[in-house]
C-alpha cells in the first residue's frame, strides 16, 4: 500500500471561532488585511462580526465585497489589482465557495504574475502565496480545507480548476454559528454539494484509506443532518454536523479528487448559470446509476453509511437502495429537475463535450462517452 494524503489548511473548529480572525491574522504576522466577502454575508450581519474582530486586533483592513457566484477571471483580476495597490500581509475570506475560491485566486496574483488563466490545472502556481484565513458560511464546498480554486474563464467559457501547491488557505476557522443565516434553499443545495463530494471521493479512482474514512463519515453526517438543518437553520447540532461533514468531505476529495457529477456540473454552471450545488444535486443520482456497475461494493458501503438496511443484501441490490435514498433526499429538499431549472435540451451536446474535458472525468470509476453524458442529462431532465 502506498498513498500521499494531506490538506493545505490548519483547522480550528467550533462555535465562535470566527471571532478569532484578528488574533489569527496577527499570529500570522499581518498588519494589513484584505477582507473578501459578498454582499449576502454583509446583509446577514456576518461580515460585520469578522470586521470587528479584525479591527479589535488593530489591523488595517481593505474590504472587497464584490464577489459574485461562480467568480470569473475578470472579477479576480480587478480585485487582485486593487489588492496589489493595498499590499496586504494576509487575506481573510468569508462566505461560501465563491468567496473563498475568489480569495484564493486573488492571493495567487499577489505573488505571481497575471493573468489567472495561466494557472489552470494542477501544481501550476510557481511562487508561495501570502497567509489566507478562510471562514466558511456554508456547509458545502469545503473550499476552506482544499487546495483548489474554481474560477470561470470567460473567454473559453469553462470553469478552471486551479489546484495544488500554494493555492489553499493557511488557516480555516470553521464556525457552525456562521452558517445560521443560510436560507433553507441554500442549505439544501450546498448540503447536496457536500454529499456529492463525499460520494464522488469514495467512488473515485484516486480513493485511498484516509479519504475513504473521511468520505464515509461525511456521508453519514450529511445524510442524517441535512433535512434537519434545512428545516431549522438554528439547530446548532445539525449545523455543526453539517459543517463537520462538509469539511471531512473536503479532506476526502482534496486528495481523491471527484468524478463525473462535477464534470457535468461545471459546464451547467458556465452555460446555464446554475448554482454549483444545484447543478451537482440534479445529476448526482443518475451518475450514481451510471457508475454502479463499476463500483457495486463501494455503493453498498455508501448505502450502509446512509443507514439503509442493506447488510444482508447483494451489492447490486444495495446499490439500488443507495441511489433511491439519494433520489428521496433530493425530493425532500425540493431539488428541481433540469427542465424546471430552464436548461435547454439543445445544449446537451455542448455540455457533454465540455464534461469530457474536465479533470474530474479522469477519476470517475467508469470512462464515459459523450452519449453516456447525454443520457445522464436526459434522465436528469
Amino acid at each position: 500500500m502506498e498513498f500521499m494524503f494531506g490538506i493545505p489548511s490548519f483547522v480550528q473548529f467550533g462555535p465562535g471561532v470566527a471571532k478569532k480572525a484578528g488574533e489569527v491574522a496577527q499570529g500570522l504576522g499581518a498588519r494589513k488585511v484584505l477582507f473578501v466577502y459578498d454582499k449576502g454575508v454583509k446583509s446577514a450581519g456576518l461580515a460585520d462580526e469578522v470586521l470587528k474582530a479584525l479591527h479589535d486586533s488593530n489591523l488595517e483592513v481593505l474590504e472587497f465585497d464584490g464577489v459574485q457566484p461562480n467568480p470569473t477571471d475578470t472579477l479576480v483580476e480587478n480585485a487582485a489589482a486593487m489588492a496589489r495597490e493595498f499590499q496586504p500581509d494576509a487575506i481573510v475570506a468569508l462566505g461560501g465557495g465563491s468567496s473563498i475560491d475568489c480569495a484564493k485566486a486573488i492571493n495567487i496574483l499577489q505573488t505571481n504574475p497575471s493573468p489567472i488563466n495561466q494557472y489552470d490545472g494542477l501544481n501550476t502556481v510557481p511562487n508561495p502565496t501570502r497567509p489566507l484565513i478562510a471562514i466558511p458560511t456554508t456547509a458545502g464546498t469545503a473550499s476552506e480545507v482544499t487546495a483548489f480554486s474554481i474560477v470561470t474563464d470567460t473567454t473559453r467559457q469553462k470553469k478552471m480548476v486551479i489546484g495544488g501547491q500554494f493555492v489553499g488557505a493557511t488557516m480555516a476557522l470553521v464556525d457552525p454559528q456562521m452558517t445560521f443565516g443560510m436560507p433553507s434553499s441554500i442549505t439544501a443545495s450546498t448540503g447536496m454539494d457536500a454529499l456529492t463530494h463525499a460520494i464522488e471521493a469514495y467512488l473515485s479512482k484516486g480513493a485511498m484509506v484516509p479519504t475513504d474514512v473521511c468520505a464515509l463519515r461525511a456521508i453519514e453526517l450529511i445524510y442524517h443532518n441535512l433535512p434537519t438543518a434545512t428545516r431549522n437553520g438554528q439547530d446548532l447540532e445539525a449545523r455543526t454536523n453539517m459543517l463537520l461533514g462538509s469539511m471531512m468531505a473536503g479532506f476526502a476529495f482534496n486528495c481523491a479528487v471527484l468524478g463525473l457529477v462535477h464534470s457535468i456540473a461545471h459546464p451547467l454552471s458556465v452555460h446555464c448559470g446554475l448554482p454549483h450545488g444545484v447543478a451537482n444535486a440534479v445529476v448526482l443520482p443518475y451518475v450514481m446509476e451510471y457508475n454502479a456497475p463499476a463500483a457495486l461494493d463501494r455503493m453498498k458501503d455508501i448505502a450502509l453509511a446512509m443507514g439503509q438496511p442493506v447488510s444482508d443484501m447483494a451489492p447490486v441490490e444495495a446499490a439500488k437502495l443507495a441511489i433511491a435514498a439519494v433520489k428521496a433526499l433530493s425530493r425532500e429538499l425540493q431539488i428541481p429537475s433540469l427542465e424546471e431549472l430552464g436548461v435547454p435540451r439543445n445544449i446537451f451536446d455542448r455540455l457533454a463535450e465540455d464534461a469530457l474535458l474536465e479533470i474530474s472525468t479522469i477519476f470517475n470509476p467508469r470512462e464515459p462517452s459523450k452519449q453516456d453524458v447525454i443520457d445522464i442529462l436526459v434522465k436528469a431532465y
